[in-house]
């Protein structure tokens, strides 16, 4: 008799996140015979799982918390009772604000003061603009503008020469992180939160907080308070069957070591002036996979069949 076959259904980025998928789902066909169908950008969030048009997504740490307990980013929306999770995948990670030499910018203070005419990039956390006294609405007010770009050196520097990079705000592991290296070295300065700030910002929006330890990036001479962006979080619905959940459990935790070399790309791009050609090797993992069931950081908890694995293992008291 054939076994049954199983379909699941991923929600996933182009980037780390799709290749996370394909080291998991290759895990779980050796274990079960499976039809894995993937969703890539938009429609592969949250959203999605409650609406039962996915069974798997990559959340982040504080977004899952969040939107399970109905606070902070989600503060005033039903909570998501329903969320459950699998694993969690180590990225340390932060939200970093740069600004470029010419604008005369120190300070988030003195965005709010000088009310400067910034052509700026990324996006983060509202709330921290917010406890300076601005907003994104504000920028474009003063005659600015909020777009987007792609992490990597080749946009940033194609920005640059365009005349269009004033201030970029984002995830600082995002793609490559060439970007962030090469804003670093052209002199752009890296804005600090001030410890009273950040305290609000985790009292009143349960936010966090990252040091960024000083020589993270050239131009951070000193330790840098960010908002935190850290940890990546197999993320389900309580719907998910259970026997998925179980072997999803498994493949994380005894092919941990092929996900993390799945998880290694190149990229192919220059820093300089010179016409060289430098690959970059990188991972958006920041260590190794272990201990990937502790609720602290997963935000929500295990599904039955995740904990039902790991109790088995003995991996929970």
């Amino acid at each position: 008799m054939f076994q049954e076959i199983r379909t699941i259904r991923f929600g996933a980025s182009w980037s780390t996140q799709f290749r996370f998928t394909q080291a998991i789902g290759r895990g779980l066909s050796e274990l079960t015979r499976i039809k894995a169908l993937v969703v890539v950008g938009e429609r592969a969030g949250v959203s999605a799982l409650q609406r039962d048009e996915l069974d798997v997504i990559y959340s982040k740490s504080i977004v899952n918390e969040h939107q399970f307990q109905g606070r902070g980013f989600y503060a005033g929306r039903e909570a998501a009772s329903w969320l459950r999770s699998i694993a969690w995948l180590p990225q340390e990670d932060r939200f970093l604000f740069a600004v470029a030499p010419w604008t005369g910018i120190a300070s988030f203070e003195d965005i709010a003061a000088k009310k400067p005419e910034l052509k700026m990039v990324g996006g983060g956390p509202p709330p921290l603009l917010k406890e300076y006294g601005f907003s994104y609405q504000d920028i474009e007010r003063w005659g600015g503008s909020v777009g987007s770009m792609q992490h990597t050196a080749r946009d940033a520097r194609g920005r640059y020469e365009r005349g269009e990079l004033d201030a970029f705000y984002g995830d600082g592991s995002a793609y490559d992180f060439s970007a962030w290296r090469w804003v670093a070295d052209h002199g752009y300065a890296f804005l600090d939160v001030r410890e009273d700030v950040m305290e609000r910002l985790e009292r009143d929006y349960g936010l966090r907080r990252n040091i960024t330890p000083a020589g993270f990036l050239p131009g951070i001479t000193r330790n840098l308070l960010a908002l935190d962006d850290s940890h990546i979080v197999l993320t389900c619905h309580e719907r998910l069957d259970p026997q998925l959940a179980y072997l999803l459990a498994k493949v994380v935790n005894e092919q941990s070591r092929e996900i993390e070399c799945e998880s290694i790309q190149v990229a192919y791009g220059d820093r300089g002036s010179l016409p060289l050609t430098e690959p970059t090797y990188w991972s958006s993992l920041t260590g190794h996979i272990e201990r990937q069931w502790d609720e602290r950081i997963l935000g929500a908890p295990l599904h039955p069949g995740a904990e039902r694995y790991y109790r088995e293992r003995g991996l929970l008291d």
